[in-house]
C-alpha cells in the first residue's frame, strides 16, 4: 500500500493501446502497462521507482526537484521581453495569399518608417529589463526600406556599448530585392536570415506571387543557393502548408535537402490576414493536415535513420518541452502565451503590439513608442487582458493530458471567433496541435526509430 509519507502528484491519462501515459502539471511523464497502472490507482507503487523520480509521487527526497521543473515551465515569466519584431516597411514586392501582415504593394508610399520613428523604436526596445535582446526585422519586405535596417542596427549597437545587453539581429525576408551589399553588410553584422520557401518550384509558385503574377521560386532559390555555396553563411527557412502542399510531402523535404538545408518549419495556415479572403480555395481540414505533417516527419526519420541530418523546427521545440528540461524558447507552445512577455512588434509607425501576429487588428495595439514607457506599456490593462486570455487554464485545457506543453493564441481566436474566449471543441489549431502531440507520444512509445531520432533532434533544436 502507499506509504503515508508520499503523496500523489496531479496528472492526467491518454491511452496508447494496452498502455498508458500518464502526465503531470509540470510536464514529467511515464508510460505504464494496464497491470502497473492498476497498481498504482490501488495504492500498491512502492516497487516503482521511476514513479517517485517522475514525480507522481511526492514526497521530502523529490520535492524540490518538483518545484524546480514546475519553475522551469513557467521560467519565461520571468525573463523580460526579448524578442522585438520591427517593421521597417509594409510594403513588399509580393502578394502572398496567405499572409497575415498587412503587406501593401510596393509601390505605394507612406509605409515606410522614418529615422525619428526608429530611433524611438530601438530607445523604447532597450527599456526593457531582460538582459537578451533580439532584434527581428519583419514587413513587408524589410529589403525594401534597408536604409533604416541599417540605422536600426548600427543605433542599437551604439546604444548597446553602455545597455550591455545580449543583443542579436534577425532579418525574415523573400530574398528577392536582396543585393551583394545588403548580403556583405547583414553577414558583417551576424544578422539571422530567414526566408520562405514553400516546396518545389509547381507549389512554391502557386501562392507566393508577385503582383504581375509571376511566381517567385527563380529569385529566392537563386539566393538561398548564394548564401548557402557562395558565402556560406546559416540561412533558416520556413513553409506555410496549404492544400496545395498535402500531395508532395516528400518532394517539398527533397527540395530543401538539395538546396543545402538542414531543418525545416512546416507551418499550417492560420485563418488571419489574406487568408481569410481566399479560405475556402487554400485550407484544408485539420486531419488533412496532420496526414501531410505524419508523412513529412516518418520521411525525415527515414532519411535520419539512414545517415541523413534533416529536422523539422515545430517537432524539435514540442520534443524539447517533453523530453528536456531546457527552458521552452517556442512562444506559440507557452501559457500564457508569448505575447508582451516575450515578444513585442512595431510598426512602421511605432505603434506597439502584443506580438507579430496581433499587428493585424488594433484590438492587440498597446500605444505607440513616442508615448509612454516601456514598463507602463507592458504592465497596462490592455496587454494584461491579452495575456491573461492566452492563459491555458479553461475548462478543456484543464481536461487535457497535454496541457503543459501547449498554448493559447489570442490573436488566432479573435481572427477565428470574434472573441478572446477560446472555442476550442471548434478549433482546427487544437485538433492539430493534438493530433502532433498524440503522434510523437505514439512514437516514442512504440517506435525505436522514431525515439532515437526524436532524441537527437530533442538535443540540436537551439542550436
Amino acid at each position: 500500500m502507499l506509504k503515508m509519507d508520499k503523496i500523489l502528484n496531479h496528472f492526467k491519462i491518454r491511452k496508447f493501446k494496452d498502455n498508458i501515459l500518464l502526465v503531470t502539471e509540470q510536464g514529467n511523464w511515464v508510460v505504464l502497462t494496464k497491470k502497473e497502472y492498476d497498481d498504482f490507482i490501488c495504492g500498491d507503487v512502492n516497487s516503482n521507482k521511476k514513479l517517485d523520480d517522475l514525480g507522481l509521487l511526492i514526497d521530502k527526497t523529490n520535492f524540490e526537484k518538483i518545484v524546480a521543473k514546475q519553475k522551469s515551465l513557467y521560467s519565461q515569466l520571468f525573463c523580460g521581453t526579448s524578442l522585438h519584431i520591427v517593421v521597417p516597411t509594409l510594403r513588399c514586392n509580393l502578394k502572398c495569399d496567405y499572409c497575415h501582415s498587412r503587406a501593401k504593394s510596393e509601390s505605394v508610399s507612406g509605409y515606410d518608417m522614418d529615422e525619428e520613428t526608429a530611433r524611438k523604436t530601438v530607445d523604447f526596445i532597450f527599456q526593457t529589463p531582460s538582459k537578451q535582446v533580439k532584434i527581428e526585422f519583419q514587413g513587408g519586405e524589410p529589403l525594401l526600406n534597408f536604409d533604416i535596417v541599417k540605422y536600426v542596427i548600427g543605433y542599437a549597437e551604439e546604444l548597446n556599448k553602455d545597455k550591455k545587453k545580449d543583443l542579436k539581429f534577425a532579418l525574415v525576408t523573400n530574398l528577392i530585392k536582396m543585393d551583394d551589399d545588403k548580403l556583405k553588410y547583414l553577414i558583417e553584422h551576424n544578422v539571422g536570415l530567414c526566408t520562405s520557401l514553400d516546396g518545389p518550384k509547381n507549389v512554391h509558385d502557386i501562392l507566393r506571387k508577385r503582383y504581375s503574377g509571376a511566381g517567385s521560386y527563380d529569385s529566392a532559390v537563386s539566393w538561398i543557393k548564394t548564401i548557402h555555396e557562395q558565402y556560406k553563411y546559416p540561412l533558416a527557412a520556413l513553409m506555410v502548408t496549404t492544400k496545395w502542399s498535402l500531395d508532395y510531402p516528400r518532394e517539398i523535404i527533397d527540395e530543401y535537402l538539395k538546396l543545402g538545408f538542414d531543418r525545416i518549419q512546416i507551418k499550417f495556415l492560420s485563418n488571419l490576414g489574406n487568408a481569410q479572403k481566399v479560405w475556402g480555395d487554400i485550407s484544408y481540414s485539420a486531419e488533412e493536415y496532420l496526414t501531410f505533417w505524419r508523412a513529412a516527419i516518418d520521411y525525415m526519420v527515414e532519411l535520419n535513420v539512414e545517415g541523413g541530418v534533416i529536422h523539422e523546427s515545430i517537432t524539435t521545440y514540442i520534443l524539447k518541452k517533453i523530453l528536456t528540461d531546457e527552458p521552452n524558447v517556442f512562444v506559440d507552445l507557452q501559457s500564457p502565451c508569448g505575447a508582451v512577455i516575450n515578444q513585442l512588434a512595431y510598426d512602421c509607425k511605432g505603434d506597439i503590439y502584443t506580438c507579430d501576429e496581433g499587428r493585424q487588428y488594433e484590438l492587440f495595439k498597446l500605444g505607440n513608442v513616442g508615448q509612454g514607457k516601456f514598463n507602463q506599456v507592458c504592465t497596462s490593462d490592455e496587454a494584461s487582458a491579452i495575456i491573461a486570455a492566452s492563459v491555458n487554464d479553461c475548462f478543456l485545457c484543464d481536461a487535457c493530458v497535454y496541457k503543459p506543453y501547449c498554448g493559447l493564441c489570442p490573436v488566432c481566436c479573435y481572427a477565428e471567433s470574434g472573441t478572446l474566449v477560446p472555442k476550442l471543441a471548434m478549433n482546427d489549431r487544437c485538433k492539430i496541435l493534438k493530433g502532433m502531440f498524440d503522434y510523437i507520444f505514439e512514437k516514442l512509445i512504440f517506435s525505436e526509430d522514431h525515439k532515437r531520432v526524436f532524441n537527437e533532434w530533442a538535443k540540436q533544436g537551439n542550436k
